[in-house]
């Protein structure tokens, strides 16, 4: 991270802790911990030429104490809230500010095909910053802006999602599922990172290519099974359906991304 991001990343953190401090009265008593952990599998089927799909084990963990939280590949600090519990009560709105850092996949080895061979490696990286969210009965609106805190791709993204979790759907004791839809703009920087060619990566099949910022649409469809008070299976499937400037990359080969996790959790 360079230093002016650095500098104006703490200072959103103390700037808001410190409000968070002074709107909590919270006492100890109310500290909410919950840990789940177990394996899983995770499927990265992306959009590169002749790249395979990637499967390979993840623990699968949620983590909450007090403010903080992690969960499957997020991990965040809920600087204020007008409710201390993360699910509203029926008929009341909860309203949240985070600061998350959150795992990027994206990007490939040069090895990965042969339509990528003489491609610099693209590498995955961290992503930090805040989040914003709204639920209610109707369901979920949550607005995140995150920028690279790794140096990798020096971009931004900015993600709005709504999504509705539906408790014992299909009438099936314990079973919840949430749709989700939304969007993610992506910087240039962070699009042509991932699926620009340069000038040195060029070859006869594979001019060069300089993409602007995208605008990708997402849907998604998450869901957990409670099997005791112990354990519970959890899956979840996330399709990137990408802007033009992606697929028009000639390291492109269509216009989705898929990303699919699946597992059980124990809760200790």
């Amino acid at each position: 991270m360079t230093d002016k991001k650095l500098a104006a990343f703490l200072i959103f953190l103390f700037c808001a802790n410190a409000l968070a401090d002074d709107t909590s009265t919270a006492s100890q008593s109310e500290v909410n911990a919950t840990f789940l952990l177990g394996p899983s599998v995770v499927v990265l089927d992306k959009p590169y030429k002749g790249k395979d799909a990637e499967v390979f084990p993840y623990p699968a963990a949620i983590f909450v104490y007090d403010r903080f939280y992690f969960a499957i590949d997020t991990a965040g600090y809920r600087l204020l809230a007008n409710q201390r519990t993360a699910t509203p009560a029926p008929g009341t709105t909860l309203l949240y500010l985070d600061a998350i850092a959150r795992w990027r996949s994206d990007g490939y080895d040069s090895s990965d095909s042969d339509e990528l061979r003489g491609m610099h490696d693209r590498h995955g990286t961290v992503d930090a910053g805040g989040e914003f969210g709204v639920a209610g009965d109707w369901g979920s609106v949550a607005t995140s802006l995150v920028t690279d805190a790794l140096d990798q791709h020096d971009g931004q993204e900015l993600r709005v999602i709504y999504g509705k979790r539906f408790e014992n759907a299909f009438d099936v004791k314990d079973l919840r599922i949430t749709p989700s839809v939304g969007l993610a703009w992506q910087s240039n920087n962070l699009v042509n990172y991932y699926y620009g060619v340069r000038t040195d990566e060029v070859r006869p099949d594979r001019p060069a290519y300089k993409p602007g910022e995208a605008v990708n649409w997402l849907t998604g469809l998450d869901g957990t099974y409670q099997l005791n008070d112990k354990w519970t299976l959890l899956a979840g499937i996330t399709i990137f359906w990408l802007d033009d400037e992606i697929r028009n990359s000639p390291i492109v080969s269509r216009d989705y991304a898929i990303s699919l996790i699946a597992g059980v959790m124990y809760k200790f």
